[in-house]
């Protein structure tokens, strides 16, 4: 008796259609995401950049400073004159609004902010966008 070794022609041709039709299902997917995860991203970004100058403050007791640029889509969190982080936005993603006095928030020694209410929109290149608010009391949430 002969044993069949391997797979015949027929069964890979099915498996690369099976293949081929759920690349061509998923990749639409993933291509639509695309855009909404570099958005929460970039949001995210900016919140733990000002979650870390916040704590910067409080344990080295003194100011700390998280400076937006809206022109080049960056920002900087300094503490003492020194840069503690630099960031800037994904590809796609754009700071698009600061209602923040002087595009800058500072926190004191508290944690405190030196703004009673301000926003910063990033936006991505299909409109979407995510607004992060930061309080007097420090606290910021993307909304």
């Amino acid at each position: 008796m002969r044993q069949n070794r391997g797979y015949t022609l027929i069964e890979v041709m099915t498996v690369i259609a099976i293949i081929g039709i759920s690349t061509s299902i998923t990749i639409p997917n993933v291509i639509g995401w695309l855009p909404k995860y570099r958005l929460r991203s970039g949001a995210e970004e900016i919140q733990s950049t000002l979650q870390l100058a916040r704590l910067a403050a409080i344990k080295q007791n003194t100011n700390a400073t998280v400076i937006f640029n809206a022109i080049n889509h960056t920002f900087v969190a300094a503490i003492a004159g020194n840069t503690i982080k630099r960031g800037s936005m994904p590809s796609g993603i754009t700071i698009d609004s600061i209602t923040i006095p002087s595009s800058k928030v500072q926190f004191d020694s508290r944690g405190l902010a030196n703004t009673w209410i301000g926003n910063i929109v990033v936006k991505n290149n299909q409109g979407g966008t995510k607004t992060i608010k930061v309080n007097i009391v420090g606290n910021s949430k993307i909304q």
